[in-house]
């Protein structure tokens, strides 16, 4: 990977190469790329946990959401997964409309989609039992939907940036280069690049000495492919993220690009080249602007335990469940509380529900079937 990274730089005019361009090789690189390769990244064994990881309960709550919406007739019964990973969310959704809600499962279409091979290999054994299922590995292979929902699981966060320092009293971007013994190291240029400038002015990013911040150039472009491809209906991103506001406070003055290795958080990205996940925060803001400028309305936005909250998780605890540690019922309690306590997985994410060509009264309807609960 180093090797290929070195090539690019020597390959390129400026004599560098931009982290969006080298976030693309150690991530998806069609031989070398950490995303496409053929080993586990996911759960104990891999490098990170995603919501997915805490049994099936995550999964049936968005489930029994989309089944909603389907019986008051919002949306159609077609369902689009973008990133599915290794499939343990479509096994729990796909299974609980099968189990729950058979005449919407027989109607149902998944569509699945997962830029690598390994993760399809792995997503079709798990899922072979279903077969409204359908996998691609790029949206742009899917045709266009008339009416449905889109979810998307930690997409955003995966997706090439571009990155910026304020140094001496004004924006430089940080690049990539190599020295005379092939060490990859950082270097700051000057900007120029009007993507960038148009981006830190809209998003009033003054700089303080030091301060780092990521460019989406990445979000923007799967956005609108994704959004693209639906007519109407519904979409739903979790993921984890900052408000602008939440992104000036003090300790995030060095942004938040990391990669994760073996469930360690690395700040080097040059090292484990390949080897390890990379990822960022993802800007809430400039993704709800993404909406508006496609006449998408941003319905909900909440922090994922709120979310969970409002969408009926209470209705999977199991009242009086047996106390015994390896129960079905006990596991499937301790799942619903490590979702929703403090200080647990859910504290980093938050879910954005936008809407496409609906209606005030779909709306109102809408926020009706979502905002069950009743303990807030």
């Amino acid at each position: 990977m180093k090797n290929i990274i070195i090539n690019a730089i020597n390959n390129s005019k400026k004599g560098f190469i931009t982290y969006d361009q080298f976030i693309s090789l150690v991530l998806y690189d069609h031989e070398m790329g950490y995303y496409l390769k053929a080993n586990e990244k996911i759960g104990r064994k891999g490098d990170f946990y995603t919501t997915s990881s805490v049994g099936s309960v995550y999964g049936e709550v968005i489930a029994a959401s989309f089944c909603r919406f389907v019986k008051n007739k919002l949306i159609e019964p077609f369902f689009i997964e973008v990133g599915g990973g290794n499939g343990r969310f479509a096994s729990a959704f796909l299974s609980y409309c099968e189990k729950k809600e058979p005449e919407i499962y027989h109607n149902l279409t998944y569509y699945i989609i997962d830029a690598s091979t390994y993760h399809r290999k792995l997503q079709m054994e798990l899922l072979a039992n279903h077969l409204n299922c359908k996998y691609f590995s790029n949206l742009i292979e899917i045709q266009q939907i008339k009416n449905g929902m889109v979810f998307s699981n930690e997409l955003f966060d995966a997706l090439p940036v571009r990155v910026v320092e304020f140094n001496q009293n004004e924006w430089h971007e940080v690049v990539i280069i190599s020295d005379e013994l092939n060490n990859l190291k950082e270097n700051l240029v000057k900007i120029h690049d009007q993507i960038i400038i148009d981006f830190l002015s809209r998003s009033n990013f003054i700089g303080k000495n030091g301060q780092r911040v990521e460019i989406p150039v990445g979000m923007e472009k799967v956005y609108e492919l994704l959004q693209s491809k639906i007519s109407k209906g519904i979409i739903l991103t979790v993921d984890y993220g900052f408000t602008r506001e939440e992104w000036d406070a003090p300790h995030r003055i060095k942004g938040s690009l990391r990669g994760y290795y073996k469930h360690e958080m690395k700040s080097n990205l040059l090292e484990n080249l390949g080897q390890m996940d990379i990822t960022t925060h993802i800007h809430w803001d400039e993704l709800k602007k993404l909406g508006l400028q496609n006449n998408i309305e941003n319905l909900y936005f909440s922090s994922q335990r709120d979310a969970l909250l409002d969408f009926g998780i209470f209705n999977w605890l199991i009242p009086h469940a047996q106390s015994n540690p390896f129960s079905s019922e006990y596991k499937q309690n301790r799942a619903v509380q490590s979702l929703i306590m403090p200080g647990g997985i859910s504290d980093s994410f938050q879910w954005l529900l936008q809407t496409k060509d609906m209606s005030t009264s779909d709306h109102s309807k809408l926020n009706e079937l979502i905002l069950l609960n009743e303990y807030k």
